[in-house]
């Protein structure tokens, strides 16, 4: 007969078993058995309980809740062996904590669950999750829960700043603590994991680095989501990347057959590598990424032309072809780029000549033709003072105030213009 008891804390009572409650406790606000060896509990009176901690009560099977449990906000039943849980009424609840329950195989939430903002179910052997309605989740880990196959975020999940999948059968790894500007890279699969017999396309997506997630506008969650094979619908996969407002590095590689369209309303992206073997062309939004500074197409063994308006990059420091096997021509509008360091065309084998005027590239260190169809160099790539140019038989450098050439070349299979070959001869001379 104790009706006004609001604390209980027997944490550390390492030999206690057995805890009978009075069949009404309304004031019940605080519970800790942690590190007893208490294996049942009915809290069928105790409508006010706010906090309940069984952390490390390892021989805890069974949990019953009231029906209703409006004021429950934080439980704790770490490293027990309950299997399974259903919080039907527990509207307040911010924080639920399951790590090393190894037998845990099943959490029915509330419908609504609006003030949850932790999570932690690692090491459990859950399968399937559905956040539907906790819009302020901050932390979610389910690190080591080898079973799990299947999450579902929110729509809108601003707050979400942890989320750890590493160790799952639906994930090799998507995401860890996020400290940095947003990563997505995407990669076809021949196989799908779970639907092995599924021969439409499919990719396996890595996220990480998170920073601002009010950009994600429900797209990243559908990612996750989705999983190994929900991508055998391209559209869909293709609009959700569009949707990351706050991405910064975008990877795509192998059989991916073609780049999102709209592409450009990724306005923060600054890293794109598009690994494709299969694509033919860029949509020309790509030029409107006025914040890229890195542009990687190497291996795109397909791809024809460039987009006539590439200049618009005039961010760009980096520009990669390597292996652009079907491409003949570089634009020139290319010679706007005035922040454009390293360009690299090596075994563009069909490429045969540079644009006249590529010595409006004030700040070309680096140019890469190894391999190349290139038989000569504009005139005007001698107004570089810092540039090294590579090839498989001679580099060239230019240095400071005057040009000095260094020719490494086995054969003269290379031919120049008159005004090369002065510079030649005259340091030949020197020499």
């Amino acid at each position: 007969m104790t009706p006004h008891l609001v604390d209980l804390d027997l944490e550390g009572c390492n030999e206690f078993v057995e805890l009978h409650l009075p069949i009404e406790c309304p004031n019940l606000k605080f519970l800790n058995l942690s590190g007893s060896k208490v294996s049942n509990l009915n809290l069928g009176m105790t409508s006010h309980l706010e906090a309940l901690n069984l952390e490390g009560c390892s021989e805890f099977e069974e949990l019953h809740l009231p029906i209703e449990f409006p004021n429950l906000k934080f439980l704790t039943l770490s490293g027990s062996k309950v299997s399974n849980l259903n919080l039907g009424m527990t509207p307040q609840l911010k924080k639920l904590n399951f790590e090393g329950c190894n037998e845990f195989v099943e959490l029915h939430l509330p419908i609504e669950c609006p003030n949850l903002n932790f999570l932690n179910l690692s090491g459990s052997k859950v399968s399937n999750l559905n956040l539907g309605m906790t819009p302020q989740l901050k932390v979610l880990n389910l690190e080591g829960c080898h079973e799990f196959v299947e999450l579902h975020l929110p729509i809108e999940c601003p707050n979400l700043k942890f989320l750890n999948l590493s160790g799952s059968k639906r994930h090799e790894r998507i995401g860890h603590k996020f400290v940095a500007t947003p990563e997505l890279s995407a990669e076809s699969l021949d196989i799908c994991p779970l639907h092995p017999n599924n021969n439409l396309p499919m990719f396996r997506i890595k996220c990480k680095k998170y920073d601002e997630p009010q950009g994600w506008r429900g797209n990243l969650e559908k990612l996750i989501s989705f999983g190994h094979c929900a991508y055998t619908n391209l559209e869909p996969f293709l609009a959700s990347i569009c949707g990351l407002q706050k991405l910064t590095k975008l990877t795509l590689e192998g059989n991916i057959p073609k780049v999102p369209k709209d592409l450009y309303q990724l306005e923060s992206l600054e890293e794109v590598s598009l690994s494709m073997k299969e694509i033919d062309h860029l949509p020309d939004s790509i030029c409107l990424l006025k914040h890229l500074k890195y542009l990687n197409l190497k291996s795109c063994w397909l791809l024809k032309q460039l987009p006539k308006d590439l200049g618009q990059l005039e961010c760009l420091e980096k520009l990669i072809l390597t292996e652009c096997l079907q491409l003949r021509d570089i634009p020139h509008s290319i010679c706007r780029m005035k922040n454009l360091i390293y360009l690299d065309l090596r075994y563009c084998i069909l490429v045969e000549k540079l644009p006249e005027e590529l010595g409006r590239l004030e700040c070309l260190k680096e140019l890469d033709i190894e391999g190349a169809g290139i038989s000569r160099l504009p005139q005007s790539i001698f107004q570089l003072k810092h540039l090294c140019i590579f090839g498989s038989r001679w580099r060239l450098e230019s240095i400071v105030t005057e040009i000095k050439l260094s020719i490494f070349c086995s054969n003269n299979r290379f031919k120049f213009g008159p005004f090369f070959c002065l510079y030649v001869v005259h340091y030949m001379e020197r020499m």
